[in-house]
C-alpha cells in the first residue's frame, strides 16, 4: 500500500467505526442496551454484520466505548469548568445541574445517560466517576455525612434518573395527583425553582448537607462553560463519514 492511500484507508475505517457507534448510540438510547442486537446496529450503520467485529469484540464493548467516549467526554468538559471549586458540595451541585441542562438540550444524550445510570459499573465510569470523586472527597473531609454510603450513591443515581425522565411541567401534574401541589408550592419557595436546582439540592440533602445550605448552594450561579460535548455533532448535510469522531462543543444555554 502506498503512503498516499494509507491516510484514506484510515479515514474510511474511522468513518465506519463512527457509523457503528452512532447507530448503537441512537438505538441503545431509544430501546435500552438489552433490547438492541448487533444486527440492528450494523443494519442502521449500513455495513455488513461481520464488519462489526473488525472494530468491536461484542455488544458490550461498543457500549463501553460509548460510555467512555460520549459520557466521559461530557463529564470532562464540565469538570474543566468546575475544578476550581474547592468545595466538593458546590462542585457536585454544579455537575448535577449541568448534567440535567445537557440532557434538556440534547434529548438523545439524556436518554443514553439514563440507560447507564443504574448499571453495576455506573459509579466508576462515564459521568459517574466524576460524581463519585466529589462524593468521596466530601466524605473524606467530613463535608458529607451519611451512614450508608452505597445506598446514598444508589439514591443519587435514582434521583438523576427520575429527573432525566421528567419534564418540568410534569412535576406539578405528579404532585397534583398525589394532593401535594399546595404543600410543595409553600415549601420554602421551592416551587419557584426549576428542576435542575431542586435536584441538586436534593442530592446534597441525601449526602447530609443541611436543607437551607443545600438550597443556597444549588442557587449559586453556575461556573461559565464553553458548551456541552457532543460526540456525534454534524453540520446540516454532513454524512457520518464526513463527521468528526472527536467531541465538539454545543451551546450550554447557561448565561452565568
Amino acid at each position: 500500500m502506498t503512503a498516499a492511500k494509507r491516510p484514506r484507508l484510515e479515514k474510511r475505517k474511522q468513518a465506519t467505526r463512527l457509523r457503528l457507534m452512532e447507530s448503537a448510540y441512537a438505538l441503545m438510547a431509544t430501546k435500552g442496551f438489552p433490547d438492541v442486537s448487533i444486527q440492528e446496529i450494523t443494519s442502521a450503520a449500513d455495513v455488513g454484520f461481520g464488519t462489526f467485529y473488525t472494530y468491536f469484540a461484542s455488544k458490550e464493548s461498543i457500549y463501553d466505548a460509548l460510555v467512555e467516549e460520549v459520557l466521559e467526554s461530557s463529564g470532562s468538559v464540565v469538570d474543566a469548568a468546575t475544578r476550581h471549586l474547592t468545595d466538593p458540595a458546590e462542585r457536585l451541585s454544579a455537575g448535577i445541574q449541568y448534567t440535567l441542562l445537557q440532557a434538556r438540550s440534547d434529548v438523545l444524550w439524556g436518554k443514553f445517560l439514563s440507560t447507564s445510570l443504574m448499571t453495576p459499573a455506573s459509579a466508576a465510569r462515564g459521568l459517574g466517576k466524576f460524581f463519585l470523586r466529589d462524593v468521596l472527597e466530601g466524605l473524606a473531609t467530613k463535608r458529607f455525612e451519611v451512614e450508608d454510603v452505597p445506598m446514598s450513591v444508589v439514591a443519587i443515581a435514582g434521583t438523576l434518573d427520575a429527573m432525566l425522565r421528567m419534564k418540568s411541567d410534569e412535576l406539578a401534574t405528579v404532585l397534583g395527583n398525589l394532593g401535594l401541589q399546595q404543600a410543595d408550592d409553600a415549601a420554602k419557595g421551592h416551587g419557584e425553582l426549576d428542576l435542575t436546582k431542586r435536584s441538586a439540592a436534593l442530592v446534597l440533602r441525601i449526602l447530609g448537607v443541611p436543607a437551607k445550605e443545600s438550597l443556597q448552594l444549588a442557587c449559586k450561579p453556575l461556573p461559565p462553560i464553553a458548551g456541552f460535548a457532543r460526540f456525534f455533532d454534524r453540520e446540516p448535510g454532513q454524512t457520518p463519514s464526513d463527521a468528526s469522531p472527536s467531541p465538539t462543543l454545543a451551546p450550554s444555554g447557561n448565561k452565568a
